[in-house]
């Protein structure tokens, strides 16, 4: 199992990660980046799963580096 963190405060809008893969990511009404179906606490958006691979495409290509991807123990 995987966490995804997604940091909405250090998004810059640049869209890499909705070009990635648009059933995952999405931009909210303020125009940051947000996980579909993501859990938010404060400004960060945090989402359990079991194939990390698009999430870790997308965190590669994150020019705000704020996506991050951590394999859970």
């Amino acid at each position: 199992m995987y966490e995804v963190i997604l940091e909405r405060d250090d998004c810059t809008m640049c869209g890499h990660c909705v070009e990635i893969d648009e059933t995952k990511f999405t931009f909210d009404d303020d125009d940051k980046a947000t996980l579909i179906g993501a859990e938010r606490d404060d400004n960060t958006d945090e989402l359990k799963v079991e194939d990390a691979s698009i999430y870790e495409e997308a965190e590669e290509n994150c020019t705000g580096e704020c996506i991050e991807v951590y394999e859970e123990d």
